[in-house]
């Protein structure tokens, strides 16, 4: 049996052709913008590839709706039946990227991982998993036999709620701008740059604001607190709201590049503040992920999953 995963970003797009035993045939990395069509680049790959393909999963950055996807930042549009139509492809499954981490997570190895907060691990309970980067993705995993479920969720649109008077005046100051202020306009990439503002900052990228808190710039610094004890506050959250006994883990990528920032004990002290609950959170594990990969680990899962299912007749 022969699969295909892929992970589909406006950025970059990584492949991978998966042959017996789970073995690694072929791995790519393409920049996405220098194709017109996510066709041209996926013929490409298959150039290469030891004939037909028994299932493929595509991890997409976008919304995934009656098995049809758009990355929007390269104007590309994804099918499931033309991609089985144009390529010697048995099955085509296309699911969100944040989707496709939730699959990878229980995948994942001690070594892809950062331990936060060590709690007690229960590997039957459901896991909470969230990942702050252009936006604030949440997802649930739960645990039925030997298989993971993953339950989508909008959860980042929730309505944010301020920890402290800081925080209340953030709120204003968005509300103001925005009229709904949810988790994700403070836990995300655009979030900080929001906090960086409203402390009277230059209107920043996150990784402009990383550079001059890395330099010792008091308002960039104190600006991450803000952020990291909002973050560990929505984990929190997660934690009480699906009993994540499994875990919770961290994904995306402003986590992954500013481990420090998560490891001087704000982020656990933010996600430990429950009150009377205090004690229940401190029995569940936060973990940080370091696999970038992760969302490839997650579409080859996918795309295991959907080489089980029955046989597609030929397509027209």
């Amino acid at each position: 049996m022969t699969l295909l995963a892929g992970d589909i970003g406006g950025t970059k797009t990584l492949l991978r052709c998966i042959g017996e035993n789970g073995a690694t045939i072929i791995e790519e990395r393409y920049e996405s913008s220098a194709y017109g069509t996510f066709d041209d680049l996926l013929r490409e790959f298959l150039a290469r590839a030891p004939g037909s393909i028994d299932a493929a999963c595509f991890a997409v950055a976008g919304p995934v709706l009656g098995g049809r996807a758009e990355v929007t930042n390269v104007g590309w549009t994804i099918e499931e039946a033309a991609l089985r139509r144009a390529f010697p492809i048995g099955r085509v499954s296309l699911i969100n990227d944040f989707y496709g981490i939730a699959l990878g997570v229980p995948l994942l190895t001690a070594g892809d991982l950062l331990s936060l907060h060590e709690g007690k691990r229960d590997r039957d309970a459901p896991i909470g998993i969230l990942g702050a980067g252009t936006g604030l993705g949440e997802a649930i995993v739960t645990r039925h036999g030997d298989l993971y479920h993953v339950l989508p969720s909008e959860g980042g649109h929730q309505d944010f709620a301020p920890q402290d008077e800081e925080q209340a005046r953030l709120f204003l100051h968005l509300h103001k701008q925005l009229g709904h202020v949810s988790w994700e306009r403070v836990v995300s990439g655009m979030g900080l740059t929001s906090i960086h503002t409203f402390l009277g900052g230059d209107e920043l990228s996150p990784a402009e604001i990383a550079e001059r808190a890395d330099a010792g710039d008091p308002r960039a610094e104190h600006a991450f607190e803000i952020f990291v004890d909002a973050y560990g506050a929505e984990a929190g959250n997660m934690a009480l709201r699906v009993l994540a006994r499994g875990g919770i883990y961290l994904a995306g990528g402003i986590a992954a590049k500013n481990i420090d920032r998560f490891t001087d004990g704000r982020f656990v002290e933010a996600f430990l503040r429950k009150g009377r609950f205090r004690d229940l959170v401190e029995t569940i594990p936060v973990d940080l992920i370091l696999n970038e990969n992760v969302g490839l680990i997650g579409a080859a899962e996918g795309a295991r999953r959907a080489a089980q299912e029955s046989p597609l007749p030929p397509p027209g």
